[in-house]
């Protein structure tokens, strides 16, 4: 097994180097390749909102999405997910769901662009990649703010790692 995943890996990087794509690009979900916003063409109908990104140090980048589906005939939210990309190491999932928390009147909600808080003892700070407005509801549809937060954490002074997201439903 072990030499099978070894000849694999040699493969990737060979096809790569033919090919002039790296190994980390050749397998990026389409999360990390297309660059703005787009809708479904064909049944089922869906639109896929690119909320943002945002560097995550070794991690590569976070690229954060919104989807709405079709319901009743208007459009409503579906799911939300970020993808990881261009990693040096590419994650075990670099695609990862997010669900969206109730957080009226707290700084997710309030904020402009960022707040810090202190969180076992160090520094959180919470950068908003971006936002997206969508109904939510079968029968009532009832409009929402999705705000989708990028976390960092002070590990020590002057270092600041990504640590999560964080999807605010207000």
């Amino acid at each position: 097994m072990k030499r099978k995943l070894s000849i694999a890996a040699v493969l990737v990087v060979l096809l790569g180097t033919v090919t002039g794509v790296s190994p980390a690009h050749a397998a990026q979900d389409w999360r990390c390749t297309i660059t703005g916003s787009f809708s479904d063409a064909i049944p089922p109908y869906s639109t896929h909102w690119r909320a943002g990104a945002r560097a995550a140090g070794s991690w590569g980048r976070i690229v954060y999405w919104l989807h709405e589906k079709v319901v009743n005939g208007q459009y409503r939210f579906d799911t939300a997910d970020r993808a990881s990309c261009d990693a040096l190491i590419p994650p075990l999932f670099p695609v990862v769901g997010m669900q969206p928390q109730s957080l009226a009147g707290q700084p997710a909600c309030t904020a402009p662009d960022m707040f810090s808080e202190i969180r076992d003892g160090k520094i959180a700070t919470y950068y908003l990649v971006g936002q997206v407005r969508s109904n939510v509801g079968n029968l009532i549809p009832i409009p929402y703010t999705f705000r989708f937060w990028h976390v960092e954490v002070q590990r020590q002074p002057g270092v600041w790692t990504w640590e999560t997201s964080v999807l605010a439903q207000c």
